[in-house]
């Protein structure tokens, strides 16, 4: 997954460099310092949040921690009621998760909604982008961090249960998990109008989560947290990030790019 960040990193460097560059450098300085400022403000959340964000906070805790008392005794549930028909379903799924997929799905997204000067379809893909940039940082990280094995090593589901650091101990969270989710909640704001849209990302991202627990790959908390983690990341990004909106420029023949918060 490190490969995959950095492909992320060239993807929309290459993308915006050859997309605006030339109408407008404006958008460009802004979008990449919204990287940094959206780090800031999610880190200072906790000290605005109220009563009710305080309850949302406990009640992940409270989830996390309960998945991950239980995480062997659901592992042994999902492997017993494993079938092959379930097994043929949870690989289709399993691919939206997959970076290599996804990654050039959403810069083919930035450069199709250019060709076709559609703001919404640019828009979405450069904040699928940051999202997917940030919300992996913060997983690929907990995973260096954490050292947990993966359920199918059969060496327990504790964190730092080994010295050193080893690559291979990247359980937690579910990168898979975090990409899909940190996906799906754009696509349903910038999509809310098709009313088919909302559902649908949801369910994808649902069921991609519960690959990772079919193929024995990830334990339950690995999933739950990793999906946290991209929802919130997607959250964060869409009240965080300039937009960009598109008009024509008779002065350029062409189109100009301008952006907003």
């Amino acid at each position: 997954m490190r490969k995959v960040l950095i492909l992320a990193l060239l993807m929309m460097l290459l993308c915006m460099s050859s997309l605006f560059a030339k109408e407008q450098d404006s958008y460009l300085h802004a979008y990449c310092l919204s990287y940094p400022h959206t780090v800031y403000q999610g880190a200072k959340a906790p000290l605005e949040w109220k009563g009710s964000d305080w309850a949302k906070a406990g009640a992940v805790v409270v989830t996390a921690s309960a998945l991950y008392i239980w995480d062997e005794e659901l592992r042994d549930f999902y492997q017993r009621n494993r079938t092959a028909q379930m097994d043929n379903i949870m690989t289709g799924f399993k691919q939206f998760g997959e970076g290599k997929y996804m990654i050039p799905a959403i810069g083919l997204t930035v450069l199709s909604g250019y060709l076709a000067d559609s703001e919404q379809t640019i828009d979405t893909g450069m904040l699928c982008v940051k999202s997917f940039v940030l919300s992996q940082a913060v997983t690929q990280t907990l995973k260096l961090v954490t050292q947990r094995q993966r359920p199918s090593a059969d060496n327990g589901k504790e964190l730092w249960n080994k010295t050193g650091l080893y690559k291979k101990r990247d359980s937690f969270p579910s990168g898979h998990t975090t990409l899909v989710w940190s996906l799906a909640p754009i696509l349903a704001s910038q999509y809310q109008e098709s009313s088919w849209v909302a559902p649908a990302v949801y369910t994808i991202a649902t069921l991609t989560s519960l690959s990772r627990l079919n193929d024995n790959r990830h334990w339950s908390s690995d999933v739950f947290v990793g999906a946290v983690i991209g929802y919130v990341s997607a959250k964060l990004v869409l009240s965080d990030t300039p937009r960009l909106t598109i008009s024509p420029n008779p002065q350029l023949q062409g189109i100009s790019f301008d952006y907003r918060f």
